[in-house]
């Protein structure tokens, strides 16, 4: 009888064990972050599949459906590890999502509109917007401030200077949204981070080449030739970023300042940073146009530059998708931009690479990735306001 006894006992709990490992692999146990899909309430379920971009790791889940906010949405929810993964997609049994940026700071994600947008369904960004005189025209920034932002509060906020404004907030600017950056930075808020106001500049079409190309040595597409990036690059270090300083409730040293943009965008972006790497902490450089030098030009420009205030860390993204012939051209001057700085001694600590295989040279794709440049910018640990900052 002790022997039939014992041999029940060791079945339940060799089923136990079983059955505690398959919740674990399945991603239903509550032992990470949260992560929650809303989505159109017609759809019963919903698949996320976590991947790392450090390792080969990946796990998939079915999605829990719970209740339904309204007639419309729906939310799903699992956990999975922000420790492990970075990044995720969502499929349901005919399509699946770009990668998303997964971490702690953005845990939620709208896929109701069918472009992915971080955090809630129907928020509409409003903005200051501030007329600048430039060169023989003028020139519009747009200043997006959080709900709460409180003028008189001791905690300052830290500020994220981005070309192309025009595409930042409005979820209309182009045929694939906007980058979301205001959702973004929201969700980022809410689950802890520092607060912050965005800074857009805007680069209209009949001027963007010329605005957004720095003019570092021999260009290899002669059409960027003479490009007035220097000039961009004085305009938003002396004349917009004084204003801002001025006129809102912003901390004004380096540690608080950061800079970001996309193609044309990406490489003015990071010029600006090395040209003033004592007044920016980090700069985000999303499918930046490095290949307009070669790497010995970008080699010889950055051996002059001044890194004794600090090295800004240096954030690279870039796809390569097959069916994007720019992006995969963009691609190659991405990939090895990192031996460029690490030819002039660049800490390795401080450059984040990026790449993602089916990446596309447009906003839903920046959007995408947006949230994970955050987490580098403003790691979780140094994101606490203090007193003794300008």
């Amino acid at each position: 009888m002790k022997r039939i006894l014992c041999l029940f006992l060791c079945i339940a709990f060799v089923l136990l064990t079983l059955a505690a490992c398959g919740e674990k692999d399945s991603g239903k146990k509550e032992d990470g972050q949260l992560f929650t899909v809303v989505d159109t309430a017609s759809r019963e379920s919903l698949t996320a599949n976590f991947t790392s971009s450090d390792s080969d790791e990946s796990l998939e889940v079915s999605l829990t459906k719970g209740d339904s906010p309204d007639e419309k949405t729906a939310s799903f929810t699992c956990h999975a590890d922000t420790s492990v993964y970075d990044r995720v997609t969502v499929s349901t049994d005919r399509t699946t999502s770009e990668a998303l940026a997964y971490n702690n700071y953005v845990t939620t994600w709208d896929l109701s509109s069918g472009r992915c947008y971080p955090g809630v369904k129907e928020y509409t960004p409003e903005y200051d917007r501030k007329t600048f005189d430039y060169q023989d025209r003028t020139k519009d920034v747009l200043i997006w401030k959080p709900d709460d932002y409180d003028a008189s509060s001791k905690y300052k906020y830290s500020v994220i200077y981005m070309t192309d404004g025009q595409n930042l907030f409005d979820r209309k600017a182009t045929a694939t949204g906007s980058w979301g950056v205001a959702e973004s930075v929201r969700c980022m808020m809410e689950n802890g981070g520092e607060k912050c106001i965005i800074v857009g500049v805007e680069n209209l079409s009949d001027h963007r080449d010329d605005e957004l190309t720095p003019n570092i040595g021999d260009v290899r597409d002669a059409s960027y030739e003479d490009g007035h990036g220097e000039y961009f690059s004085d305009f938003v270090v002396d004349t917009v970023m004084p204003y801002i300083n001025k006129a809102y409730n912003v901390y004004t040293d380096r540690k608080h300042t950061h800079i970001c943009g996309s193609s044309s965008g990406g490489i003015e972006s990071f010029y600006i940073a090395m040209e003033h790497p004592d007044r920016f902490a980090s700069v985000g450089a999303f499918s930046p146009a490095f290949i307009l030098y070669d790497d010995q030009t970008w080699v010889k420009y950055l051996k002059e530059k001044d890194f004794s205030a600090g090295y800004p860390t240096v954030y690279l993204y870039c796809g390569n998708s097959k069916s994007d012939n720019l992006e995969q051209m963009l691609y190659k001057g991405t990939v090895t931009m990192p031996d460029n700085l690490k030819e002039i001694n660049y800490p390795t600590d401080k450059v984040i690479t990026k790449l993602y295989d089916d990446g596309l040279h447009n906003e839903m794709y920046w959007r995408a990735v947006f949230p994970d440049y955050l987490k580098y910018a403003f790691p979780l640990s140094e994101s606490t306001p203090t007193d003794s900052a300008k």
